[in-house]
């Protein structure tokens, strides 16, 4: 018996010093491609982050996503995760996948790599209404590489926001209706009108993600009816803010391309037919869509099929994948973005940005991705606007570029909490001289108690 306990010994610890070896020796992938995304990097060590235990966690993340093997490791956890849900026989149209959907999103987005500073002047696009296959890199950063923050504050934990499916050919994350945080979010809207006061109108967009018009009758409606989301946010609103029906116009066009099939985002056009219907509120003229300079991304895979690249079913999102078209603005215009409220140290981005080849998230198109606050001034003869959003406002802002001199685009998961910077928005609106403040937001984000509370703590 001794022998035999000898013989696995010195095979357990054979294999536990070549996979040590392996891991020392083994040269560290830094992106996958099955699941879509960069992966982590060897983090940088510091006194502090050591004392505070930082360092030890970004280690195990980085780990996580370097050991010895891993791509082929997950392709057999995939192979094994098909077993518990075999689809050989099943309809186009019937779910594949229906698993929890925790998010994260409440807490941050994501962005194109900093550039450095720089001076902000006023350059100017294409006037001409051309077609275009690549995006103008005038206002564009030189360098389109992307970089993923982790936004994760240690005190709020992913939340169960409902679930994540595949149907055919299309993944969605399907929202579950949450009276209270829906609740709270209508009253940080509220507090924000009240805050801004009469001088500044306060627009309210809640629009719908792509379930609310492809996903299986039982996953549009019940606890999961995202018009009677909206609907119970709207009642819940005070006369001095203005309720934009969105759900209306992306209704009667869903035969368009309004949604992305691998990514959990609206399409510009999308977000344009939410415009048209801001606009009828606001009293401005809809400008055209054949206005505008196009241009396309292939190849597109998003974050549906990262989300749920662990099973063999998502396959079909990466063999189908989805094209980004973008409309540029065809007013002059600048963006930068900033990092905190005193906007002294500005990056250069573009409102249409040139995103290259190599970085998987082509909707970081739009503005860059999620900055803290990115301003865009054009040679408009109008006012000055507040947009206050998450990551679907990213693909509206540029429609606002034929109405306003100045677009001020705010993220609001990335003040007042944490070691992130602090914000009074009522101050900064006086500051510039706001008359417009249009809040949107889809519905997982509706439903999160984590967001509306620091929507509210803009004004707190």
């Amino acid at each position: 018996m001794r022998t035999v306990y000898t013989i696995l010994s010195t095979f357990l610890l054979i294999a536990m010093l070549f996979i040590g070896f392996k891991s020392i020796a083994d040269e560290d992938a830094t992106f996958s491609e099955s699941e879509n995304r960069n992966l982590k990097t060897f983090p940088n060590i510091t006194a502090a982050s050591f004392a505070k235990g930082e360092w030890f966690e970004d280690y195990l993340a980085y780990y996580r996503d370097t050991f010895p093997s891993r791509e082929a490791l997950l392709e057999e956890n995939r192979t094994l995760s098909s077993f518990y849900n075999f689809t050989a026989l099943a309809d186009e149209d019937d779910v594949q996948i229906v698993i929890d959907f925790q998010s994260n999103a409440a807490h941050g987005g994501e962005a194109l790599a900093q550039t450095e500073p720089q001076e902000s002047t006023v350059q100017s696009q294409p006037m001409e209404t051309t077609q275009s296959t690549e995006a103008e890199q005038t206002t564009e950063p030189s360098e389109a590489t992307e970089t993923i923050p982790d936004p994760t504050e240690p005190a709020a934990p992913a939340e169960d926001l409902g679930q994540a499916i595949l149907v055919g050919n299309r993944a969605m994350d399907v929202p579950y209706v949450d009276h209270n945080a829906l609740t709270t979010y209508a009253n940080s809207v509220n507090a924000i009108a009240d805050a801004l006061g009469s001088d500044v109108r306060t627009f309210c967009i809640d629009v719908p993600n792509a379930a609310a018009f492809y996903a299986p009758e039982e996953y549009r409606t019940g606890d999961c009816d995202q018009k009677t989301m909206i609907d119970f946010c709207y009642d819940r609103l005070a006369d001095n803010v203005i309720t934009v029906d969105a759900y209306t116009p992306l209704a009667q066009h869903t035969d368009e391309y309004l949604y992305f099939r691998t990514d959990h985002h609206w399409t510009q056009l999308g977000a344009y037919y939410a415009y048209t219907a801001f606009c009828e509120k606001a009293g401005l003229e809809v400008q055209p869509l054949d206005k505008f300079e196009t241009g396309s991304y292939e190849n597109f895979v998003g974050s549906m099929h990262t989300y749920l690249s662990g099973y063999s079913q998502a396959s079909i999102l990466a063999e189908e994948p989805d094209t980004l078209h973008y409309y540029r603005p065809f007013v002059e215009l600048n963006t930068t973005y900033y990092t905190d409220s005193s906007l002294e140290e500005g990056y250069g981005i573009g409102t249409i940005c040139y995103i290259e080849d190599d970085v998987p998230n082509k909707y970081l198109t739009y503005l860059g991705g999620d900055h803290p606050i990115t301003v865009i001034e054009t040679d408009t003869d109008g006012p000055v606007c507040i947009l206050l959003k998450e990551s679907y406002g990213n693909a509206f802002a540029p429609w606002l570029t034929s109405h306003y001199s100045k677009i001020i685009v705010i993220d609001p998961r990335e003040f007042n909490r944490d070691d992130k910077p602090s914000m009074d928005l009522r101050q900064f609106a006086k500051e510039q001289n706001v008359e417009d403040c249009i809040i949107l937001n889809y519905p997982m984000l509706l439903n999160s108690i984590y967001y509306a509370d620091w929507l509210g703590r803009m004004v707190q």
